[in-house]
């Protein structure tokens, strides 16, 4: 039987993810499953009449679900969302997946973050009311889930994207 393969491409919001993992995923000619166009996706099915706070995490915990579900009928895929490494529930979901899992977490000031954050909100869909990144939320994905090899990168400078497949390539091919 041939060993799942999940490539995480985690990191605080704002951090560059989104960014980073549409074009890795075409390079590694995996599906990307992202959290945010699950929950978009729902929104835009369900209607945005009323996207508050306390709806968006609602609706954001079925897209995580729906993201869970899919990566375990997928024998490989781009897995792209703001894992929370001190969440036990994720972590068990993670290793309930029972792949090679390699990850590319995106490292980014907090600064940064929250001005990215800020800048973003303005156009940003229904599905993400918040207009403001606290330095409690980022805390919340100060780390990597580390469940596998883990590839920090830093997403204040371009990052090279067909060497960063490369090296995602190598790790997968490899036998831990």
């Amino acid at each position: 039987m041939t060993e799942r393969r999940i490539v995480l491409v985690s990191g605080a919001p704002a951090a560059g993810k989104t960014s980073l993992a549409r074009p890795l995923a075409g390079l590694l000619k995996l599906p990307l499953i992202a959290k945010d166009d699950i929950k978009e996706t729902l929104v835009d099915v369900l209607g945005d009449q009323g996207v508050d706070l306390a709806w968006s995490r609602k609706i954001g915990g079925a897209a995580m679900e729906l993201l869970w579900k899919l990566a375990e009928r997928a024998p490989a895929a781009v897995l792209e969302a703001n894992f929370r490494p001190y969440s036990a529930y994720e972590r068990e979901r993670l290793t309930r997946l029972e792949a090679r899992i390699i990850e590319v977490y995106c490292r980014c000031p907090a600064d940064v973050l929250m001005q990215r954050f800020h800048e973003r909100a303005m156009t940003a869909h229904a599905a993400h009311p918040a207009t403001d990144l606290t330095p409690e939320w980022i805390a919340e994905f100060d780390r990597p889930m580390g469940l596998g090899d883990v590839i920090e990168i830093d997403t204040t400078r371009p990052v090279e994207i067909d060497s960063l497949a490369m090296r995602i390539t190598a790790l997968l091919e490899h036998r831990a």
